[in-house]
């Protein structure tokens, strides 16, 4: 009777323990199930945009002839471009110069070539193009800046490195240095002699602004032999730098501008070519200068 008595409830715990052990076995089958019912509306969000990828991973790949499919999709037509903030330069006009505009399938646009044709325009320095799948081009481009003009034999502009890079045209303002005396050199074609001429020049210039002398200048004119002479606009004296070792000789001008406050109405010429001094050249009534030694 006691071995009865023990049978069932054995039997019911062990039938529970099944019970127990095919629960857990479930569960995590249960919760995979309740996670993919939740991320199925997602996938399907995505489900168009990767089979535009497969085809178009699958067209690089194979080179098959879906290519020209892809490429006529309206969902690769450039909606947006997005170039970087100019000064002389429109950006619409940057556009038209290389062709370029909304539309257009983005697979059509080459970055390289681009930026290469957008670096030919006169006023851009450097160019770079980036491609921003699916619908978005990114133009970013530095323009020239012009510290000067030249005449060769129309009047150009001259940037900071010394290339001649732009006409100037009938509207344009003639407020900046004119450099002089290098027109024949640039248009027999001599090198190197014109660019490093025109580079000493401009060096000149950027030494005077940093001193911050109370001049303007109106022009440098270069001369093969004498060098570089400068001539302000409101102070009517010529400044003799000859060539080389201009920051000593930008220097020695400071000094001797200084010691001349006041009379400089008197001064004809101050000539710097001479070693560590400045030589101050007086206006004489009789055409007779007077020089002085600072």
């Amino acid at each position: 009777m006691r071995g009865n008595r023990r049978g069932p409830s054995a039997g019911r715990r062990v039938r529970a323990a099944l019970r127990s052990l095919r629960a857990a076995h479930l569960e995590p089958r249960r919760r995979l199930a309740a996670i993919g019912a939740r991320c199925g509306r997602r996938w399907r969000a995505y489900a168009s945009l990767g089979a535009v990828a497969a085809l178009v991973a699958g067209a690089v790949v194979a080179r098959a002839p879906i290519t020209n499919w892809v490429r006529g999709h309206p969902y690769f037509a450039i909606a947006e471009i997005v170039v970087t903030p100019t000064v002389r330069v429109r950006p619409g006009a940057l556009l038209q110069w290389v062709g370029l505009r909304p539309g257009m399938s983005i697979w059509t646009i080459d970055p390289d070539a681009l930026a290469a044709r957008l670096a030919a325009h006169p006023w851009i320095r450097s160019a770079e193009v980036r491609r921003e799948l699916p619908r978005r081009l990114v133009v970013r481009v530095r323009e020239r800046r012009p510290v000067a003009i030249v005449l060769i034999d129309q009047l150009y502009y001259l940037d900071r490195g010394g290339a001649i890079f732009a006409q100037l045209g009938a509207q344009d303002a003639l407020d900046l240095p004119f450099v002089t005396g290098i027109e024949a050199a640039v248009l027999a074609g001599e090198r190197p002699y014109p660019r490093h001429a025109i580079r000493q020049a401009l060096r000149v210039l950027e030494l005077l602004r940093a001193a911050g002398l109370p001049f303007r200048v109106s022009e440098v004119h270069i001369e093969r032999e004498q060098g570089i002479t400068v001539f302000p606009v409101d102070l009517k004296v010529a400044l003799s730098f000859g060539w080389g070792h201009f920051p000593a000789k930008v220097t020695r001008l400071t000094a001797a501008l200084g010691a001349v406050a006041g009379r400089e109405a008197q001064i004809r010429e101050i000539d710097l070519t001479y070693d560590a001094q400045a030589v101050i050249r007086l206006r004489q009534p009789r055409g007779r200068g007077q020089r002085a030694r600072v």
